[in-house]
């Protein structure tokens, strides 16, 4: 039978019910119908004798359970579909020989028993059809559920990995494009996520990086939201960036033409030390005490060394966009000074930013600008 509880069989007068595959509401009326005291489930006869005539893709007929509200054992396997890992409503569909629970959507539209994806594979994986431990090697998470296998080269990877994992991707955590692997091979010693930190295990797969040997991150952190920017590069020529310095040395002296001051000439100065507690860099607005800095030679413009030499464009642990560098923008004005409000830490200050222009950024309310000093 269908339920694992003994039913009943009989008529119901104006009594309506929902199925437990959402199909509408019966209209009042007089009905045969199956009735599970023991669980409270009542079926509609002929959607049940019709439904449960068909096998399921594993061969067996499934039964309808009701899924205890505390269960006895504290298990993820009494809360999820084993194949798309939803979890499981009150009234759900399990497979007593193969072991397994499933969700009402992978019972209508049931999981395909081969997927080819040749982009990612040159071969077609096959869905086990039995619940097994295993760890994905797309993915390098270890799994209780049913994966898709390809025996040739002994791979067992979940349907989400195969389908959904983008091949090439660009990071926030990194300068060049990360192309993902089922195998990132031998390592030399113990290598660490570029993402997160911890150790790599090299018998998986992951995102790697064709320019940086040694450069490896995991498969889920690659592709978290505050990390990937959502964009498949894949196909998409990548244009080489050039990098634009952010001054020019303009004679033997090592002078340099800033662009954030292009009128006038700066000169490094190894030990400026000043009285004038005005005199603070331009870009960081932090005090000049004895630090290295350029200096205007017919004005007052002053920036630290370290600041001078700010690339023009960088990556930021806190946005998967490039920002750019730019001088004082404006945000609101306070007294007959200009000001910006940093995003991350909520300072305001006159120096320089990292403001992003880039896809619906541009469009926000809340403008993508860093304080350089965040």
């Amino acid at each position: 039978g269908f339920h694992h509880h003994p039913l009943s069989c009989g008529t119901f007068e104006s009594y309506t019910f929902r199925s437990i595959l959402s199909i509408p509401k019966l209209r009042n009326g007089i009905y045969n119908c199956y009735h599970c005291k023991e669980c409270s489930l009542t079926f509609h006869k002929e959607w049940a004798d019709s439904f449960f005539s068909q096998q399921f893709i594993c061969n067996h007929v499934l039964k309808i359970f009701r899924r205890a509200k505390t269960p006895l054992v504290d298990s993820t396997d009494d809360h999820f579909c084993h194949f798309c890992r939803s979890k499981l409503k009150l009234k759900h569909f399990r497979c007593t020989i193969c072991n397994i629970s499933v969700g009402r959507e992978c019972v209508k539209d049931p999981p395909p028993l081969t997927i080819y994806q040749p982009k990612h594979h040159k071969h077609s994986l096959t869905l086990l059809l039995r619940l097994v431990t295993f760890t994905c090697n797309a993915c390098g998470v270890e799994d209780d559920r049913n994966p898709y296998v390809c025996l040739e080269y002994n791979l067992m990877v979940h349907k989400y990995c195969i389908e959904k994992l983008p091949r090439v991707i660009s990071i926030n955590r990194h300068d060049h494009r990360i192309n993902h692997t089922f195998h990132l091979g031998q390592g030399e010693g113990d290598k660490e996520c570029g993402v997160c930190r911890k150790k790599i295990n090299w018998a998986y797969g992951g995102y790697e990086c064709s320019r940086c040997p040694s450069y490896a991150v995991h498969s889920r952190c690659a592709t978290r939201r505050e990390v990937w920017d959502g964009l498949e590069l894949e196909d998409v020529p990548e244009e080489e960036e050039e990098i634009e310095d952010p001054f020019k040395v303009v004679n033997e002296k090592g002078d340099i033409v800033h662009f954030c001051h292009e009128e006038h000439v700066l000169r490094l100065d190894e030990n400026y030390v000043t009285d004038n507690v005005n005199m603070r860099c331009r870009c960081c607005v932090l005090a000049i005490d004895g630090d290295p800095c350029y200096r205007c030679l017919e004005c007052d413009f002053i920036l630290h060394e370290k600041c001078a030499n700010l690339p023009r464009k960088m990556r930021h642990l806190l946005h998967n966009h490039k920002l750019s560098l730019e001088v004082s923008f404006t945000r609101f004005r306070r007294s007959d000074n200009f000001f910006y409000t940093c995003i991350a830490c909520q300072t305001h200050t006159d120096g320089f930013i990292y403001a992003c222009h880039d896809g619906l950024c541009r469009y926000l309310v809340k403008s993508i600008k860093y304080d350089v000093r965040c």
